[in-house]
């Protein structure tokens, strides 16, 4: 407790996201972020030429119709500004709906692509996953 008392106000970026399905964790890509911490506050922009990008850099996790994913962070989110998008292509993406940080996944089989945004006090994040539905 002390350690994250004393440790969080110097952090230099967004908190990563625990993303899971039951007891199974999706592994999350971090993408381009601004952070302002106690000491200091960066930018920084990394090299992905889109979400879907970010969403390729792991395998698929396999999940079944209709379950549910989970999307918290250590320190929540502003009130209302976690945003989940479904990625369908470059240029397409639906608005997913995110009740007590519950995503529902799709009946249909295939391969999903989601870009996860939040905003703190601090700065904000964006953060990429797959997953594929069996």
């Amino acid at each position: 407790m002390i350690g994250i008392f004393f440790f969080e106000p110097f952090r230099s970026e967004p908190p990563t996201p625990n993303v899971t399905i039951g007891d199974v964790d999706i592994p999350t890509t971090q993408g381009s972020f601004c952070w302002h911490g106690l000491l200091s506050g960066q930018c920084i922009d990394k090299i992905y030429t889109s979400p879907l990008d970010m969403a390729d850099e792991h395998k698929p996790t396999g999940v079944s119709p209709n379950e549910e994913i989970s999307i918290t962070f250590k320190k929540e989110p502003l009130e209302g500004t976690m945003v989940v998008e479904q990625l369908v292509d470059e240029n397409n993406k639906i608005d997913i709906e995110v009740k007590n940080d519950i995503i529902k996944v799709p009946k249909e089989k295939g391969v999903y692509a989601y870009y996860v945004i939040a905003n703190w006090e601090r700065g904000n994040g964006n953060y990429a996953f797959s997953i594929e539905v069996k």
